[in-house]
């Protein structure tokens, strides 16, 4: 990356989204009561608001390169903060629900130009996609740390959320002003629009992960980040509503999970190279697994949050390992011309290096946000039929088959 370029303030925004789901962890079974909502029927909210996420990620992946990571997270970041204060002052429940969905439709633009930014940043390092994730890993600390507080001092969990809208506004200040990489837009080929290539991120960034080969490699990403998006909404759920740990305790043990989730990426990085991304795979889903059969089975609040701890220890290597791969494919997205597909070279040629990680980007990023909303989804509907330690029983055999997956296939072992 050249010297006049930077990344910190993208750093800062992993830390602000982390912490944003931090707050949410904590603070999602005191939401469910005020709305007075079932484990199925949060389950659902959730699984409606997700999925916009990833449905806008898909296609804001490729946008991002077309109009400058700068502009582009600046806009995002300004926009994610509105709905996000919105949330925090709305009044009513049906307020709530419209701001609550927009906030993470939304969120799914600040996901993919953060990704994409420090995607092109990196080319391939996974050991700088694995600290910036960390950084995610420390915000989330910090925002479920700080709402467990406010909670057990009788306040509100929307001073938080109120919180991370204020510094939304200032990094969208900040990162539109900033030289990240792949700042400068990159104007679309307009005889290329009317085929579906290059200016159509959507299209691009399916046809991306076929070409490169990387079809195996988004199956287990999705379970990964199904196994992920279940932890964070459940896990310290179940602590406090089925083994009546309170807010504080539950806090605590999301919060010591998130500095372990730091500690194993801030200390893996520099392994990386030495074990490749297959086998961190491999052994992150194996150790959720573990991690999540030790919550299920337990009947002590004390034991299920070990067992939550070693869940969110392991998964956190999934989700920036997958995007190290992403970022470091050298296979080119298929050539288009203005008359359709064609072979690399023909007219219009193949899309630039940027345009093709920015799809990939995108594109996993969206395989990534519909596994995490299945995760509170899919338990969320077995908790009201069976219980929610079957619902956590269940993610430990995803966990489990993402491994299978992973070890089965050679699409996610780069180069050593």
């Amino acid at each position: 990356m050249p010297g006049s370029e930077t990344l910190r303030p993208v750093a800062w925004t992993f830390g602000v989204f982390g912490a944003f789901w931090g707050t949410w962890a904590v603070a999602a079974v005191d939401a469910q009561r005020r709305l007075h909502l079932s484990d199925g029927g949060l389950g659902l909210v959730l699984t409606v608001s997700i999925v916009g996420g990833g449905v806008v990620a898909a296609a804001f992946g490729a946008a991002t390169h077309r109009m400058g990571t700068a502009r582009a997270l600046g806009v995002a970041l300004g926009t994610w903060g509105a709905c996000v204060l919105g949330v925090a002052v709305a009044p009513g429940r049906a307020g709530f629900f419209v701001l609550f969905v927009a906030a993470m439709v939304v969120a799914g633009t600040v996901d993919a130009a953060m990704n994409t930014a420090v995607a092109l940043g990196a080319r391939g390092d996974g050991g700088t996609m694995i600290r910036f994730h960390a950084l995610f890993n420390a915000g989330a600390l910090v925002g479920a740390g700080a709402t467990g507080l406010l909670l057990y001092a009788g306040t509100t969990w929307r001073l938080s959320w109120g919180t991370v809208a204020a510094a939304c506004f200032v990094l969208a200040v900040v990162t539109a002003r900033a030289r990240l990489p792949g700042a400068h837009p990159v104007p679309a080929d307009p005889g290329a629009t009317a085929a579906g290539d290059p200016a159509d991120p959507g299209r691009l960034g399916w046809r991306a992960v076929r070409a490169a080969r990387l079809t195996p490699l988004a199956g287990a990403f999705f379970g990964t980040a199904l196994v992920e998006g279940g932890i964070d909404t459940w896990g310290v759920l179940y602590l406090r509503t089925h083994l009546h740990a309170g807010p504080l305790l539950g806090a605590a043990a999301y919060a010591v999970g998130q500095a372990i989730a730091v500690t194993v990426r801030a200390t893996s990085a520099r392994h990386v190279r030495r074990v490749g991304a297959r086998v961190g795979l491999i052994t992150g889903a194996t150790v959720a697994a573990i991690g999540l059969s030790l919550e299920a089975a337990s009947a002590t609040a004390a034991l299920a949050g070990l067992g939550l701890l070693v869940a969110i220890g392991g998964i956190a290597l999934c989700w920036p390992l997958v995007m190290a791969v992403v970022s470091g494919t050298r296979t080119p997205a298929p050539a288009v011309s203005s008359g359709g597909i064609g072979p690399a070279g023909a007219v219009g040629g193949a899309p630039p290096a940027g345009a093709t990680i920015a799809a990939l980007v995108g594109a996993f990023t969206a395989v990534g946000y519909l596994g995490w909303v299945a995760g509170p989804g899919i338990v969320g509907w077995v908790a009201d039929a069976w219980g929610l330690g079957v619902g956590l029983a269940l993610l430990a055999a995803v966990a489990a088959g993402a491994a299978v997956v992973l070890l089965a296939s050679r699409s996610a072992s780069p180069s050593r």
